[in-house]
């Protein structure tokens, strides 16, 4: 059974935000889900971005296949 991952809230609105679109830039991401403020966002896509949840190229944030496989279970 995979291990279930310990997200904040604002790391699952990021994902389910991309799950939508595929790809957002980090304007759009910021601009939608209005973070208490620019550590926390940076924090939380830093985490995002080592579990390889998700990637960043350049100006946008892509949703990984592992992102997807993460947010079905």
């Amino acid at each position: 059974m995979p291990r279930r991952l310990k997200l904040s809230s604002l790391q699952r609105d990021i994902l389910m935000m991309l799950e939508e679109a595929g790809a957002e830039t980090i304007g759009t991401v910021i601009a939608t889900l209005k973070p208490p403020n620019s550590e926390i966002f940076a924090a939380d896509v830093d985490g995002l971005l080592k579990l390889a949840l998700i990637r960043k190229d350049s100006n946008e944030l892509i949703l990984t296949e592992r992102g997807r496989t993460t947010l079905r279970t």
